[in-house]
């Protein structure tokens, strides 16, 4: 392993933050430094690589090619080294104070509040305020410290964890299945029989399903729509259709207990993945790290119990 980097972290974390701020007086006062230290950081940082990484004139600062490449690389440099400080406090202390979480409501109420009950549990010394939410949120504009979300990051100040990838599968309930004129044996079929749509559809509502790499792509005939699977789940139990439900949080006991059963269990819709979004300041949190651990932890419990 290399022992000594050509470049300072803390020059580098100065870098970025004249990147995202597009001002050498925004950046010193975000980081609480003269504007003379961040030159002079900018300054032995470009000295020390032997290229520029600015270019400023008396009316704009603008970063050269180079120097967009050398910051993307940073952003992620920057989070390995927090990565390892968060495990050095985590081994310190025991996380302590309070973390308010934002989780969409199509995660489903049993999964945030078994993730909370078992966080709170391990640590007597935290609180928690989850809320869940049913549109998207910025873990920072909305105040929150952390958020939970499918899309792209709204920016790259914010660090994303992936928590769980949804499997989904088609399913419905027995009484339904037995109750159809034909069975249901292809992906075609699902063009005639009503369709439960709890977010899985894309676009003007379209579905595409994967059998290993072989894709169908159909329009279902959508007699409900939830943006909630626990919603959907209620709608398939009492047999209005056939849904895509993720078999880890939503429809466990319900697969075991064979009050709901798989359609065409070799197709099944693209996997949704959750990550866990936080901005990057708190990438040291004792308190993040845990809960993710223990969010985790819920969804490994259970698939195994699937």
């Amino acid at each position: 392993m290399e022992q000594n980097l050509p470049f300072d972290l803390d020059a580098l974390l100065v870098f970025g933050k004249v990147v995202e701020s597009r001002s050498l007086s925004k950046a010193a006062a975000l980081l609480g430094m003269p504007k003379s230290t961040v030159s002079r950081k900018l300054s032995k940082l470009e000295a020390d690589l032997g290229i520029k990484l600015l270019r400023k004139n008396t009316h704009q600062l603008s970063v050269t090619d180079l120097g967009e490449k050398i910051y993307r690389h940073g952003v992620n440099i920057l989070s390995e080294a927090n990565g390892v400080r968060a495990l050095v406090e985590e081994s310190k202390q025991e996380p302590h104070g309070e973390l308010r979480v934002a989780i969409p409501v199509f995660v489903g109420i049993d999964y945030a509040s078994r993730v909370g009950a078992a966080f709170l549990r391990r640590y007597p010394n935290s609180r928690l305020d989850i809320r869940l939410v049913d549109n998207v949120v910025h873990p920072v504009h909305d105040g929150f410290d952390v958020v939970f979300g499918t899309g792209p990051l709204p920016d790259s100040t914010l660090i994303a964890r992936k928590v769980f990838s949804l499997e989904l599968l088609l399913c419905a309930s027995p009484d339904f299945v037995d109750n159809l004129s034909e069975p249901i044996n292809s992906p075609a079929h699902l063009k005639s029989v009503p369709f439960i749509d709890c977010g899985v559809c894309e676009g003007p509502g379209k579905l595409t399903l994967a059998k290993n790499k072989r894709r169908y792509e159909l329009s279902p005939m959508v007699r409900a729509r939830a943006n909630n699977f626990q919603v959907g789940k209620q709608y398939i139990l009492h047999g209005l259709g056939v849904g895509a439900m993720p078999n880890q949080i939503i429809v466990t006991a319900e697969l075991r207990d064979g009050s709901i059963v798989p359609v065409l269990p070799e197709w099944s819709p693209a996997p949704m993945d959750v990550y866990m979004i936080h901005p990057f300041q708190l990438s040291f949190s004792t308190l993040i790290s845990a809960f993710y651990e223990t969010a985790c932890d819920i969804i490994t419990e259970n698939s195994a119990r699937t």
